[in-house]
Formats: C-alpha cells, sequence, structure tokens
C-alpha cells in the first residue's frame, strides 16, 4: 500500500485534497492532510508533516506533495528528522499538488510500482503546462 501526504499552508486545502481522493479512490491508499500548522493557522510545520510519515511507516512508498514556498522547506525538514529506514520509502514527488496526488492515488491502485505512478504523474505535469 501507499501513503500520500499533502503539504499546504491551508488545513482546509489538503483535507479538501484528501476528501476528494478518498471519495474517488476508496481505502486503497493511505491519504495524509498535513495542512496548516499545529494549532490551525496558516503555516506549515515539519513536525506535523513528519507524524503523518511516520503514522504511515507499514506502507511501501510514501508520495509528499507539497504546494509552495515554506511547505517544501517542512517538507525536506520532516524528511531529515525521520530515520534512514523511514526515509528510503518516502518520495517527494515533484508535480501539482492536486492533479498529482490524485493521479497517483489512482495509479498506486492499478500497480504498485513507483517507476509508473511517477510516469502518470510526469504526464499531468506536462500536460498542464501553457505553451
Amino acid at each position: 500500500m501507499f501513503a500520500i501526504v499533502l503539504v499546504s499552508h491551508s488545513e482546509k486545502i489538503t483535507e479538501g485534497i484528501k476528501e476528494m481522493i478518498e471519495e474517488m479512490t476508496g481505502p486503497g491508499v493511505t491519504i495524509h492532510s498535513a495542512g496548516g500548522t499545529d494549532d490551525g493557522r496558516l503555516g506549515t510545520s515539519a513536525v506535523k508533516i513528519m507524524e503523518c510519515i511516520e503514522s504511515s511507516r507499514d506502507c511501501k512508498r510514501i508520495l509528499l506533495f507539497a504546494d509552495l514556498g515554506s511547505a517544501i522547506l517542512s517538507t525536506e525538514s520532516a524528511l531529515d528528522l525521520v530515520d534512514d529506514e523511514l526515509k528510503e520509502k518516502c518520495v517527494f514527488v515533484d508535480g501539482p499538488m492536486v492533479e498529482g496526488a490524485f493521479v497517483a492515488a489512482v495509479q498506486s491502485m492499478v500497480s504498485d510500482n513507483l517507476d509508473d505512478i511517477l510516469r502518470e504523474v510526469e504526464k499531468v505535469k506536462t500536460s498542464s503546462k501553457i505553451s
């Protein structure tokens, strides 16, 4: 099983994406909302992200999606806080958070091959560019 960790400055954003993915995919993939600060304000929390990663220890892979700025920095900091064995399971995905996380969740239900999943995310990433 794969886990997906969603990181944004807004808990409402990550909760909404989580709800959408879970509604459309069912229980086949674990989705974590790591948006906002620990006290519910706008911002990011490396500790909150780390806790989501640690709670996914039993998953084959943990895919991390962040939207911008300090969400990316906090995700990188969270990866520095986890042990090496867990860090090896983590993949910080360079792709759009909404479409990328959704495609990754769907693809992980079809294939447990990481390269297949990342290839599908890359397709979404390149198709969303404006010429």
